[in-house]
């Protein structure tokens, strides 16, 4: 028996309803996820990090560079010359330090001096006589160093008050300081040397001033110490500095 017309053509129209419900849930859930993954992705594209080669291993970042505290160098002691009545001291501009005592040799001093001046010395001699000691005189600009010079006579240089002595006359090669223990330097005022309560002082023939700085010193003959006067002598005013020399000399000479 056949069913029907009717009854034939309305089943399929039951199952449409039903296949698009389907469709339309699965489609409804793509939709929500493809949103969910939308939100979810971080922006930019992050490349993948390579495999380093075969026995190589990953670069590492490079450590932040500590900042270091700044070295600070010793400075070495200015370069110069210090006078005192019982000798030198020699500073070379490397720190190194050669002292001389007026009894000594002069070679080692001689030496250190062309050094700290950075010139070698002209060359003089200076006459004695029946009171005085002949010396030879090594001469740079603003400072003198005298050696005694005892010929063929058979003396010795322990008989000698002062075998060595040095006189200040001016500036320096190479500005190089000197410094006297009295702080006395060329160009001050005699005023201000006598202001340093002289030992004594005395009135050259030319004019000039001489004042000596140093009590109890020139006892060489009583008790073989040489330690000597720093004697401050004027220009021809008789009012300004223009040499200091330490060396022996008796009272009113």
């Amino acid at each position: 028996m056949t069913k029907p017309l009717d009854i034939i053509d309305d089943e399929p129209d039951r199952r449409t309803p039903l296949i698009l419900g389907i469709i339309a849930g699965v489609l409804a859930v793509a939709v929500v996820i493809a949103f969910v993954l939308l939100l979810t992705r971080p922006s930019g594209d992050q490349p993948a990090a390579e495999d380093p080669p075969p026995g190589q291993s990953a670069p590492q970042e490079p450590a932040e560079e500590q900042p270091t505290p700044e070295e600070t160098e010793d400075e070495a002691p200015p370069s110069e010359l210090a006078v005192n009545g019982l000798g030198l001291t020699i500073t070379q501009a490397d720190g190194t330090e050669v002292t001389h005592a007026w009894a000594d040799d002069p070679d080692a001093a001689i030496a250190a001096l062309t050094e700290l001046f950075g010139t070698a010395p002209t060359e003089d001699f200076q006459n004695g006589d029946a009171e005085n000691w002949a010396y030879d005189i090594y001469i740079w600009d603003g400072f003198r160093f005298y050696d005694v010079f005892l010929g063929d006579g058979g003396r010795s240089r322990s008989e000698v008050p002062a075998p060595t002595f040095v006189s200040i006359t001016g500036p320096t090669p190479g500005e190089v300081g000197i410094v006297d223990e009295f702080g006395v330097s060329v160009g001050d005022t005699m005023d201000e040397v006598r202001a340093l309560d002289p030992t004594d002082e005395v009135k050259l023939s030319d004019g000039r001033v001489r004042l000596a700085l140093g009590k109890g010193r020139g006892s060489f003959y009583s008790d073989g110490r040489r330690a000597f006067n720093a004697f401050v002598e004027s220009d021809a005013a008789g009012t300004t500095v223009a040499s200091i020399t330490y060396t022996f000399r008796a009272r009113g000479q």
